[in-house]
């Protein structure tokens, strides 16, 4: 694309004049593009997302909506990219580093996908703070530059965070509180009560299973750690957790997967569950998991705060009125609870983007312009939402899910001061869960510290490929030794692939902090 310098300057003079007077542009101002060519053909800029591409035809009819505005405004248009969910983490590093998709805006996160290695990789493209003043000037007045520090290396600006928007991922257990009722137990509160819990499911009801349960789901296992230890986990280096701190001696890092008894603990209890049956023998799952939660088959399932209050909760309700369903945060025995970083959802722009400034410009609006965000975010009103008399959204009547959905997964900008509450989300029970979460939660405290470098990259490599062996043969009881020679195994591997090395590292990383 042509870049046009009469925009660039309008914009910096608008932001240097600000400046100058001490102050920020104010919020409410939309600073706006000048001087875009609209006589040249309109810039497809697309975006690469996770989640499985929806098939329905709904999405496209709101992205053809959508980029009426965006060719009105930027001359642009947004495609979308779907990576699909199974083996999600392994396909998106793939499609990065292929250089065979032609992509420009780049979901990512700093915890679930692999954000630092890929900027290691050079998949994705430094971008200095006159580009973004430039190109994504409302987006870039909202980040602090202790933010913007968070999201570079060696002087460069990588990925751009979702630090206006408020969220729990905190994983944890959803189960059948009525079953829990009858199993002698009030409220699950600890792994202790969650033991008897699928035990009595495995002993007494025989036409369900406790975890039905598919043998890749580990987040369990970091869960288990987090709730007997107060171990906060550096969630940046890999989706295990492997590397971390007691939150009351946040300066000395060690693992608890290499290191003390709990990993050996949890590991014993986890093949009495597969001994006894808590899910089917070799993991054959009938299907979904959650679905089959609803069906009354499993009596389990495994997901985040989120996924909770907006999805499980409310659909059991509606579809299974006099089943009873709670959630047991993991973290919550030693009130062991931290925020997400603020780079848990992230945009980064490909490094083989043709037109990068174009994306930076289409991101902005996604991210600030009322209008689309709503059509990225909940679609078309009539359609896919309509609004309630008190301002919050609900399902149009006659609306059909299979039907009339919408597969964006904007997770990447979200902004609370732009998002609707849904009047299907089970708000107390969210309202509940946030005052226990107040009392105990702390700030995620190692935002801004770069632990990952090039250095460390391929003995990283090599201990996360033993663990995606080993993790979850533990977390299943998917072994023929005992398990304390399991996790003998386990730890000889991770030593010899250079694990006190990586961990001396970051040692070293955090005391230069």
């Amino acid at each position: 694309m042509k870049k046009k310098l009469t925009s660039v300057l309008l914009v910096l003079i608008m932001i240097i004049s600000c400046i100058a007077c001490g102050m920020k542009p104010e919020k409410e101002h939309f600073i706006v593009y000048s001087d875009i060519d609209f006589g040249e053909p309109s810039t497809t800029v697309t975006y690469l997302t996770i989640g499985d591409k929806p098939t329905n035809g709904q999405t496209e009819i709101v992205i053809d909506e959508l980029n009426k505005i965006l060719t009105e405004k930027v001359n642009a248009k947004l495609d979308i990219y779907y990576v699909g969910w199974d083996e999600y983490l392994k396909k998106y590093n793939n499609v990065l580093s292929s250089g065979n998709v032609e992509l420009d805006l780049i979901g990512t996160s700093t915890d679930w996908l692999d954000a630092w290695p890929n900027v290691f990789a050079g998949n994705f493209m430094p971008l200095s703070d006159e580009m973004l003043k430039a190109f994504c000037p409302n987006t870039y007045r909202n980040v602090t530059d202790e933010q913007w520090d968070v999201c570079s290396y060696n002087g460069n600006v990588y990925f751009i965070p979702e630090n206006e928007y408020s969220q729990w991922t905190n994983h944890g257990i959803i189960y059948r509180k009525d079953i829990a009722k009858e199993a002698g137990i009030r409220k699950i509160s600890d792994w202790n009560e969650l033991d008897k819990y699928v035990r009595y499911v495995a002993e007494k009801k025989p036409e369900m299973i406790a975890w039905d349960a598919d043998g890749t789901n580990t987040a369990i296992t970091l869960g288990y750690l987090m709730s007997v230890t107060k171990y906060i986990p550096i969630y940046e280096i890999s989706t295990y957790g492997l590397w971390g701190a007691d939150s009351r001696d946040l300066k000395t890092i060690y693992s608890p997967y290499y290191e003390g008894n709990e990993l050996l603990d949890f590991a014993v209890m986890m093949k009495e569950w597969n001994d006894i049956g808590v899910w089917r023998d070799g993991l054959f799952s009938l299907g979904d998991n959650t679905e089959e939660f609803y069906e009354g088959i499993s009596a389990m399932t495994q997901h985040h705060t989120q996924k909770y209050y907006t999805d499980i909760k409310p659909e059991m309700e509606t579809r299974n009125p006099g089943k009873e369903v709670d959630f047991y945060w993991f973290g919550k025995d030693n009130a062991n609870l931290v925020r997400n970083s603020i780079c848990h959802g992230a945009m980064a722009v490909y490094a083989h983007s043709r037109h990068p400034e174009k994306a930076l410009m289409v991101y902005d609006l996604l991210r600030n312009d009322k209008e689309c965000y709503r059509l990225l975010r909940y679609g078309i009103e009539g359609t896919q939402y309509v609004m309630t008399e008190d301002g919050m959204i609900e399902r149009p009547s006659g609306y059909n899910t299979n039907r009339d959905s919408i597969v964006t997964n904007f997770w990447w900008g979200r902004r609370d001061v732009l998002e609707l509450q849904d009047t299907s989300y089970s708000w107390n029970e969210y309202y509940e869960l946030l005052d226990e979460y107040d009392h105990v939660v702390v700030d995620y405290p190692w935002d801004g510290v770069t632990i990952q470098s090039e250095n460390i990259a391929k003995k990283l490599k090599k201990i996360i490929e033993i663990c995606d062996e080993y993790i979850p043969e533990i977390t299943y009881g998917q072994y023929d030794c005992t398990p304390q020679e399991e996790v003998s195994r386990f730890r000889a591997e991770l030593k010899k692939a250079g694990f006190e090395q990586v961990t001396q590292h970051i040692q070293s990383v955090v005391d230069s902090y």
